[in-house]
């Protein structure tokens, strides 16, 4: 019995090395494409200066970003020759009626909060960038009320200020929830009364999605479809492509801790590639706990040390320059499959 175990364990061992390795190969033939785009996702902002003088306390180490380095950030990319390009021109690119520019990226911010609006759109505008804020129209969503000491939501006319110059307005679900908890009419009704709430404060059509929380499955995939929308974020990360599936876009999220460097690597293959990987981990994980289970797994391992060296700029970026620190933060990354955003 011992060594039937024993063996039991060995092949399982074995074979997840060899599905790890296989995968990271297909992951680099993906990375490595030339018609690669990236995509990168902020959430919520805060005033740095608030924060260092205790005016404002901030415990969210991911989610969350500070305003200087959103225009630092924005700043580089305008240096370094980027062109920001909206989803619309993506699925264009896709569909082969467009061309990109020689270094696109995808700019996006979920949820929809004020903070956005505050602080990341007068630096669109500075530089003349194109973005997309996935939006919850439902001001009274949990996930709003959990942040109501230190933001708000957008306001109607401040998402339609933001879409007439050029901002794109999409779909972030009705309310927030969990899509892959509900029954399949509730589901559609979330995605059915967004997308008619947002056409009706912005005057546009809503043809894009970001599914809340990472909350995806073929039904959702398929009502999604069924809706209307065009395209569609779940929570793999990595870049886009030409032959990337549009109802699986993946993305890259920017951190709070990260410096200019962590940024700089996150927006080239061999972070892309690694990222990718913990992603596979983490979308194991969903499905084994359900989207609920993990946020609360999340949360608690953001409170560790080793989960924040995981999660923050210095380990990952590292990891996206070394091959052999990244087999073992990945190996590491096992433990909190959570990780990598989401």
């Amino acid at each position: 019995m011992l060594l039937y175990l024993m063996a039991m364990f060995t092949a399982a061992v074995l074979g997840g090395m060899a599905f790890l390795i296989g995968y990271g190969v297909y992951t680099i033939l993906q990375e490595y494409r030339r018609d690669r785009v990236p995509a990168v996702v902020y959430h919520r902002f805060l005033p740095k200066a608030k924060v260092d003088t205790g005016e404002i306390i901030n415990h969210e180490p991911t989610f969350v970003g500070y305003d200087t380095a959103f225009a630092e950030q924005m700043a580089y990319l305008d240096r370094e020759g980027y062109t920001t390009i909206s989803l619309g021109e993506f699925v264009a690119f896709q569909d082969g009626r467009a061309s990109l520019p020689l270094k696109p990226i995808i700019l996006t911010f979920d949820d929809g909060f004020m903070s956005i609006y505050r602080y990341a759109f007068p630096v669109l505008k500075q530089y003349g960038m194109k973005a997309t804020v996935f939006a919850t129209p439902d001001p009274a969503s949990e996930n709003f009320a959990k942040h109501a000491d230190v933001d708000a939501p957008l306001t109607p006319e401040q998402m339609r200020e933001m879409s007439d110059y050029g901002i794109a307005i999409e779909s972030h679900g009705m309310t927030h929830r969990y899509l892959t908890e509900m029954p399949p009419e509730l589901a559609r009704w979330e995605l059915e009364e967004s997308k008619r709430v947002l056409e009706r404060i912005v005057g546009k059509p809503v043809q894009f999605l970001c599914i809340p929380s990472g909350a995806y499955n073929r039904t959702v995939r398929r009502l999604a479809k069924e809706v209307g929308y065009k395209a569609v974020f779940g929570m793999m990360k990595g870049s886009n492509h030409a032959r990337s599936d549009r109802y699986a876009l993946r993305r890259m999220v920017i951190a709070r801790d990260f410096t200019l460097a962590d940024f700089h690597a996150v927006l080239h293959p061999a972070a892309t590639c690694y990222l990718r990987l913990i992603s596979v981990l983490q979308q194991a994980l969903l499905r084994l706990l359900g989207p609920r289970r993990l946020d609360v797994l999340r949360h608690r391992l953001f409170q560790m040390k080793l989960a924040r060296l995981l999660i923050h700029g210095q380990l990952r970026s590292s990891a996206g320059r070394s091959a052999p620190l990244m087999c073992l933060t990945l190996s590491i990354g096992m433990v909190f499959l959570g990780y990598g955003g989401g």
